[in-house]
């Protein structure tokens, strides 16, 4: 009898168990839904994040925030243990802990010819480099030149000086060089620091040789110029908002504001001489990859670049067959970043457009290494997971055509509810109609 009244509740609870089953996974489904898709909005995650200064026993590391927030980092020589704390350069001078939107980080006393490992903190989030840490590698001990030193002002759209603004600067076969500007603006490079990937001193002639500065301000924007050692101390007067051709006395606006900001995980890979870029004789401008054959440490690049205002560029990836069609915004600047992951290797980016009426087309080669390779940072950033941090790994949120976030889809959640209570339903009609027998 007990077996008898057991087998009439069995689809009672079946229907149940499905009802409950359909409600909680309807919650989850929502839940992650929304988890993926609501981060839109300026937020405090590393953009522009960029190497410099490598040396024997240092290293700085740089980037940008949407908003103003903490920077610092975590290093060790130890990937499994970043315990050593590195805080914003301008917080070790001051002694006080500050928020910016331009962080900039030296990291000092480390030993020659080793590799480091690092976090970066922006806010209340640690970040890393795809799932592990960032790296970089001092170079071996050796005996400085003697100090050549290039200087310079950096000026806003308004004519003032720009404060804590981050001038990287680089010569042909060196790595990059930076400083942070002071409050009214002005800026020094002991140029003599350069050093080529090898980790030795790189001799340059001391009056012709091209120096490419750019200049990243965060949400004040960003400036381009290109001089030589003969006119490097100081450097004329660099406005945000611009590029300066100081060998020919060119002037032109740049990219510096793109809808409001840098976009999401861009940055710049390695400055070049843009004089000599193959478009020079186009009013098309790719400014990343700036040069041929560019090891970019990255699968999601941003290809950027400047152009006529309403300019339609279409752009063709040979190697995976994705294409797409830039606009030239109101500023001047173009981006486009692929929406499929690039794979490791040699690959061409192709630009089509419209000069002076007529077709023009020029292509340019990179090749995607590993982060890390080469002493190069990827230029995106993905979140830690410490459980401090609470970003989703996709680092460039995703939304509307109006530009609200997305929100969780409901189809499974009600299909599964219907389907719970039909089964409860019925099983409670069924064990009515045994129990009246």
């Amino acid at each position: 009898m007990k077996n008898n009244i057991f087998s009439k509740r069995i689809p009672t609870i079946f229907g149940l168990l499905i009802l409950v089953g359909g409600l909680i996974a309807g919650i989850l489904l929502v839940s992650q839904r929304q988890g993926l898709t609501t981060q839109a909005g300026p937020t405090a995650q590393p953009k522009n994040v960029r190497i410099s200064n490598v040396g024997s026993n240092s290293y700085t590391v740089s980037w940008t925030s949407d908003v103003p927030v903490t920077g610092f980092l975590k290093y060790s020589d130890n990937p499994t243990r970043l315990t050593l704390p590195a805080g914003d350069t301008r917080d070790q001078i001051s002694g006080t802990t500050n928020q910016y939107t331009t962080h900039y980080v030296d990291v000092t006393g480390l030993s020659a010819d080793k590799t480091y490992y690092f976090e970066i903190g922006s806010g209340s989030q640690t970040y890393n480099d795809g799932g592990r840490p960032y790296q970089v590698r001092t170079t071996p001990q050796a005996a400085a030149p003697p100090e050549d030193v290039i200087s310079g002002k950096i000026l806003t759209a308004a004519g003032a000086g720009a404060s804590g603004a981050v001038v990287y600067a680089e010569i042909t076969g060196a790595q990059t060089l930076s400083t942070l500007t002071n409050t009214d603006g002005s800026w020094r490079v002991a140029l003599s620091n350069a050093r080529n990937a090898g980790g030795n001193f790189v001799a340059y002639d001391p009056t012709t040789e091209t120096i490419t500065i750019f200049v990243q301000a965060g949400t004040s924007g960003t400036a381009t110029a290109i001089t030589n050692t003969a006119t490097d101390n100081p450097v004329p007067e660099i406005t945000l908002g611009k590029t300066h051709n100081f060998a020919t006395g060119e002037v032109a606006p740049i990219i510096s504001d793109l809808s409001g900001g840098e976009p999401a995980g861009g940055g710049f890979a390695t400055l070049s001489d843009l004089s000599q870029a193959p478009e020079a004789t186009f009013s098309v401008k790719l400014l990343n990859p700036s040069t041929e054959g560019e090891s970019l440490a990255t699968q999601t690049p941003e290809f950027l670049g400047t152009g006529p205002v309403g300019m339609a560029i279409k752009l063709i990836l040979d190697t995976s067959g994705q294409t797409a069609t830039a606009t030239v915004a109101a500023s001047g600047a173009w981006s486009w970043s692929p929406p499929i992951k690039l794979s490791l290797g040699s690959h061409t980016i192709k630009l089509q457009f419209k000069e002076n009426s007529v077709d023009a087309a020029f292509s340019r080669g990179f090749v995607i290494v590993a982060a890390g390779t080469g002493g190069l940072p990827a230029f995106t950033s993905t979140p830690s997971g410490t459980p401090t941090a609470t970003a989703t790994a996709t680092p460039t949120p995703t939304g509307t055509s109006s530009g609200l976030p997305t929100v969780g889809i409901l189809t499974p959640t009600y299909a599964l509810l219907i389907v719970g209570i039909g089964l409860f339903v019925s099983g409670i009609i069924w064990r009515r109609r045994l129990l009246a027998e």
